[in-house]
């Protein structure tokens, strides 16, 4: 009768135990779904905000270049311009739509963003009134001085306002998140109090469950260590995406992630070279030897010229060298001639001496220059194709337009 006593409060100890831990479990479901939903209703009406806000602008953006573009005489063509420029203005108003059907924006990121509504109304008012008779006489003096007088400021003035009400919204959406963050903590200490105390409880009342918590632990620990090699093989995986696995270095990839960012604003020098009939080398030697001579090229390469540009190996034969900050453009000359020099100096590779010339071209990039990465390579290596096709083992210049 004792015995059956004994396992009867035995029982009722892991009943307690495992009611006690199922409504842990259960709050802390609930809790943090809330917060996860929470967060992912905050950031779709940021993204929603900002795209509205940056689509005005952008459109905004737009109408004042043809306005410029006319005032200069660069287009002439007004039926396609005021064509153009209904289109953007209905782009603004349904961007305006968007925004103003959100609901959870500050008062102080509408107030500015209606100060900008205003001024972009003002502004389409006076761009519809701009000098009518100048433009049908093509007065293009006269355009120019109500651009640059009264219309121009306009846009800059609505722009500076709509990049305000992104800051806004950008400060606004972060005060929410911190406040999400520390309700998070604290939710996960309550949990962890709570389930402390469901420990404390099993400990109590369940001693016989020693065995079974250490072997969880163990298999946590085994899943610890699964997931680690996890990371790294993903990181590994992740490395070779964006490196040149025969020479070590960056690779296309690598280059579009570093420089896309700084094409809109930045000012910088960039070459790019490859050996001039390359192809005879893997035809007369084989391939294999052919990436034993890249390998060796690119290992003089880094240990020339790391310090002064970041290397990578955009195809084949060919390297891009985007230069440091600090080095000027008839700095980049210089050492642009030295990389050739390097390049068409011979190498032993497998007791055979090997020398290729080498054509390049060099560019003073200056901010908006190009769109994208790609069109930056398409102007460097036609500029480099123009070398190769003069006879070759020469450097040339590309022109900004």
């Amino acid at each position: 009768m004792a015995k059956e006593k004994s396992r009867f409060k035995g029982s009722g100890a892991y009943v307690f135990a495992g009611i006690l831990l199922a409504i842990v479990y259960l709050l802390n479901t609930f809790l943090v779904e809330g917060i996860y939903w929470g967060n992912q209703n905050v950031s779709q009406t940021t993204s929603k905000t900002m795209n509205s806000l940056n689509s005005i602008n952008g459109q905004l953006s737009e109408i004042n270049n043809d306005a410029i573009s006319i005032a200069a005489g660069i287009k002439t063509n007004m039926d396609a311009i005021v064509k153009d420029t209904n289109n953007r203005y209905a782009n603004i108003v349904d961007a305006q739509h968007t925004f103003e059907s959100i609901s959870d924006i500050s008062d102080t990121a509408k107030r500015r963003y209606t100060y900008a509504k205003n001024i972009i109304n003002t502004y389409k008012k006076r761009l519809d009134d701009m000098g009518t008779g100048a433009v049908t006489s093509g007065n293009y003096e006269e355009m120019g001085y109500i651009l640059k007088q009264d219309i121009y400021p306009m846009q800059i003035v609505a722009s500076e306002m709509l990049t305000s009400t992104i800051d806004v919204v950008s400060r606004d959406t972060g005060t929410i998140m911190r406040k999400n963050t520390i309700r998070s903590y604290v939710l996960m200490t309550l949990m962890m109090v709570v389930a402390i105390l469901g420990e404390i409880a099993i400990w109590l009342f369940a001693k016989r469950a020693k065995k079974a918590r250490l072997e969880l632990e163990e298999r946590e620990r085994s899943l610890a260590e699964v997931d680690a090699k996890l990371k790294t093989t993903r990181q590994k995986a992740s490395d070779l995406a964006v490196i040149n696995v025969l020479t070590g270095m960056k690779n296309r990839y690598a280059l579009d992630n570093d420089i896309s960012d700084r094409l809109e604003s930045g000012r910088f020098q960039v070459a790019v070279f490859d050996m001039d009939n390359f192809r005879s080398i893997n035809d007369t030697y084989g391939y294999d030897f052919g990436d034993e001579y890249l390998a060796a090229v690119a290992e003089k390469l880094k240990e020339e010229f790391s310090e002064v540009a970041e290397i990578y190996n955009i195809t084949g034969n060919e390297f891009c060298f985007v230069f440091n900050k600090n080095i000027s453009e008839s700095q980049a000359m210089g050492i642009a001639q030295n990389i050739q020099r390097v390049m068409s100096s011979p190498y032993e590779v497998l007791n055979l001496a090997v020398q290729l010339p080498c054509s390049g071209a060099v560019y003073h990039y200056l901010p908006g220059d190009c769109l994208n990465v790609n069109s930056l390579l398409v102007k460097l290596d036609t500029a480099m194709r123009n070398a190769k096709m003069n006879g070759g083992n020469m450097i040339s210049t590309v022109m900004n337009i």
